[in-house]
C-alpha cells in the first residue's frame, strides 16, 4: 500500500509541476504599438507591466503569427538593460529572476509578411492574442501607426477589442480595450490607403467593402443589442418586481400564522399555570426537536433518561450499570447496546471507558455507524410527531421564483444590465435560501419550543416556590433539559434538585403515595428508582471530550488548446515562470 502512494505522489510531482511552483502574478497595464512599415513589415513595441507577489524566473510572452506571416528579431529589455531570451517554439521567456517586485519589460519584435495589399487599401488584421491566453490583462492599449500621415482609414475591432478603436488626426488608430480576460480574442483591422505602402505587391481585389460589411454588421448587431437591452431591462424588471412581491408576501403570512400559534400557545400556558410539559415524544426526541440537531453530547441527557426511567442506575460520577434492558423506544435500544456493550461490558458503562474508546483511531469506525444508527432512530422517532407545518406550497412557489430568478440574472448578464443583476441575484438567493429552510413550527410544535422555553428560564430564576409542587420526576425532566441545552446555570439548579432528592429519600413512602397518580409521566408512568444522581457536569464534559475525541479520529476528505482563436489562426498570450 505504501508503495502505491509513493507512486502516486512521484506522479503528481512530476506531471504537476506548474501547481506546485505557480508564480503568483498579475499584470495590471499592457501598451502594444505597431509602426507599419512601407515595405508591409511591422515593428512592435510592448510595455508590459507585471506586479509579483512571490518569487519569479521570468515572464512568458507566446505569440502564435497568423499564417503566412513570422515573427523576427524579438527583443526584451529592463530599463535599457537587455534580457536574456529564451525561445521554445512560437513562446518566448524573457529571464529576470526576482522576488514580489513590481516590474516594467519592454520587448520588440519585427512581423514579417503580416499585412496584405488590396487594390483599394493594405491592410493590417493581426491577433494580439487569443483565447490561449491564461492570464488577465488589467488594462490594454494597442496602437497602429502608419507610414506617414493617412487620411482614408478605416478599422474595426473584434471580440474584446470590438467598439474601442479611435482614429487620430495623423491616421495612427487607437484601439483602448481595458480589462482583458484570459480565455478572451480580440483581432484588430486597419485599412490604409495603398500609395502609403508602395512596396508591397497588391491582389487584385477590394478590402473596403469586406470591412464595410463587417462594420455594417456589427452596427447592426449593436443596435439590435440596444433595443433588446431595453425589453430585457422591461420585462426583466417587471418579473423581478412580481418575484420579490411574491417572497414578500409568503414571508407576511408565514410571519402572521407564526405569531398566531405563539399568542395562542402562550394563552393556553398562562392558563394551565405552572407546569413541567409532559409529552408523548421522549426528552432526547424533545432536546432533538429544541436544538435541530443530535450530537454526541446529546446521548448524556439520553443516558440519564434511562437513569430516571429505571433502566440505568448510577453508581459513581462516572459508572452506570444496565439495570433492565427492556425499553420500548428503538433509540433507546441502540443507545444502550453502544454505552453498555460496545464500550462499556457485564452491563457497566464508564465515562473513562468512554473517554479511551474513542481515543483509538481503530474504534472510530463502528463507534460513527452505531451513533448514526442512534441518531437516525432519534429521528425516526420525531417524525412520527407532527410538530412542523406543512410548506409545501410555499416551498414550490419559491423554488418557481429562485428558477424565474436564474433565467433573468443570464439575460441580465448577458445583456450588462448589472444594476438589475444585483436585485435578481438578491431575490433568487432569497427564493431559493427561503425554499430551503423554511421549516415552521405548527401550533403543536410551537406550543412545545415554549414550554420548554419557559422551563428554561424558570432554570434561571430558580424560584424555591415554583418549584416546591413538582414531583421528583419533574424535577429530573428537567435536569435532564437542562444537560441536553447545556443549560448555563445547570449546577446551581442540580443542587436544588439533589436537595429534593434528599427530603424524598427521608419521606419516600408517604411522597410516592402522594404523587404516585398526578406526576406519572404521559408515556412511562414515574419509574424514577430514586436512588443517587450525580453531578452531570462530569458526565456532560466526558461525552463532550468524547465528541472531540472523535472529530479528530474522523477521516479526511481525500490543458491549453492547440487552436488558435485569433485571424488566420494566430493569438497569443503572457505568464510568468
Amino acid at each position: 500500500m505504501k508503495w502505491k502512494l509513493l507512486f502516486v505522489s512521484l506522479l503528481a510531482f512530476f506531471v504537476l509541476p506548474t501547481t506546485a511552483g505557480a508564480v503568483d502574478f498579475s499584470i495590471s497595464d499592457v501598451k502594444i504599438n505597431a509602426q507599419l512599415e512601407a515595405d508591409g513589415s511591422v515593428q512592435v513595441n510592448e510595455q508590459h507591466t507585471y506586479d509579483f507577489d512571490s518569487e519569479f524566473n521570468g515572464i512568458i510572452r507566446k505569440i502564435q503569427p497568423k499564417k503566412g506571416a513570422s515573427i523576427e528579431d524579438f527583443k526584451a529589455s529592463e530599463k535599457g538593460k537587455q534580457l536574456e531570451i529564451e525561445k521554445r517554439d512560437t513562446e518566448y521567456r524573457v529571464h529576470r529572476k526576482g522576488d514580489s517586485e513590481v516590474i516594467v519589460f519592454d520587448l520588440q519584435y519585427t512581423i514579417r509578411n503580416g499585412m496584405e495589399k488590396y487594390t483599394d487599401g493594405a491592410q493590417f488584421y493581426w491577433p494580439f492574442f487569443d483565447r490561449r491566453n491564461e492570464t488577465d490583462y488589467g488594462n490594454m492599449t494597442i496602437t497602429i501607426i502608419p507610414p506617414s500621415k493617412a487620411s482614408d482609414v478605416m478599422f474595426i475591432g473584434y471580440d474584446s477589442a470590438e467598439e474601442t478603436g479611435e482614429v487620430q488626426a495623423n491616421g495612427t488608430v487607437v484601439f483602448s480595450l481595458g480589462k482583458v480576460h484570459a480565455g478572451n480574442n480580440g483581432d484588430i483591422r486597419v485599412i490604409y490607403e495603398p500609395s502609403l505602402f508602395p512596396a508591397m505587391t497588391a491582389v487584385d481585389a477590394d478590402i473596403r467593402p469586406t470591412v464595410k460589411k463587417d462594420q455594417d454588421m456589427v452596427a447592426m448587431l449593436h443596435e439590435k443589442f440596444i433595443e433588446s437591452q431595453k425589453i430585457v431591462g422591461t420585462v426583466g424588471s417587471g418579473s423581478a418586481a412580481v418575484g420579490i412581491l411574491g417572497v414578500g408576501l409568503i414571508g407576511f403570512f408565514a410571519n402572521a400564522r407564526r405569531k398566531s400559534y405563539r399568542k395562542e400557545a402562550h394563552y393556553q400556558m398562562e392558563s394551565n399555570g405552572f407546569y413541567v410539559p409532559t409529552n408523548d415524544m421522549s426528552l432526547p426526541a424533545v432536546l432533538l426537536f429544541k436544538n435541530g440537531a443530535a450530537s454526541i453530547e446529546l446521548m448524556s441527557a439520553a443516558l440519564l433518561d434511562l437513569v430516571r426511567k429505571g433502566n440505568v442506575k448510577q453508581l459513581s460520577d462516572e459508572e452506570f450499570e444496565l439495570v433492565d434492558a427492556n425499553v420500548k423506544l428503538e433509540h433507546e435500544k441502540q443507545l444502550i447496546q453502544l454505552l453498555f456493550f460496545q464500550i462499556g461490558q457485564d452491563q457497566k458503562f464508564t465515562l473513562g471507558k468512554l473517554k479511551s474508546y474513542t481515543k483509538e483511531e481503530k474504534n472510530y469506525e463502528a463507534f460513527d455507524k452505531k451513533f448514526i444508527m442512534w441518531k437516525d432512530l432519534l429521528k425516526a422517532e420525531l417524525n412520527e410527531y407532527e410538530v412542523k407545518a406543512k410548506t409545501t406550497k410555499e416551498r414550490v412557489i419559491l423554488s418557481l421564483i429562485g428558477t424565474l430568478g436564474i433565467g433573468l440574472a443570464i439575460f441580465f448578464i448577458y445583456y450588462a444590465l448589472y444594476l438589475q443583476l444585483v436585485l435578481v441575484g438578491i431575490l433568487t438567493l432569497g427564493a431559493f435560501g427561503f425554499a430551503m429552510f423554511y421549516s415552521p413550527n405548527n401550533y403543536e410544535g410551537t406550543l412545545l419550543k415554549l414550554e420548554w422555553e419557559r422551563v428554561s428560564q424558570w432554570m434561571k430564576e430558580l424560584d424555591t416556590k415554583k418549584w416546591e409542587g413538582l414531583s421528583l420526576d419533574d424535577r429530573f425532566r428537567v435536569l435532564i433539559y437542562g444537560v441536553g441545552v447545556k443549560h448555563p446555570e445547570l449546577d446551581a439548579y442540580y443542587k436544588d434538585f439533589v436537595s429534593v432528592q434528599n427530603q424524598l429519600d427521608q419521606h419516600r413512602t408517604r411522597y410516592d403515595e402522594r404523587h404516585r397518580q398526578d406526576t406519572a409521566d404521559a408515556q412511562y408512568g414515574n419509574a424514577y428508582y430514586g436512588g443517587v444522581v450525580y453531578n452531570p457536569i462530569f458526565l456532560t464534559g466526558s461525552f463532550n471530550q468524547a465528541s472531540t475525541n472523535v472529530s479528530n479520529n474522523a477521516p479526511s476528505s481525500d490543458s491549453s488548446s492547440s487552436s488558435g482563436g485569433g485571424t488566420g489562426g494566430g493569438g497569443g498570450g503572457s505568464g510568468a515562470f
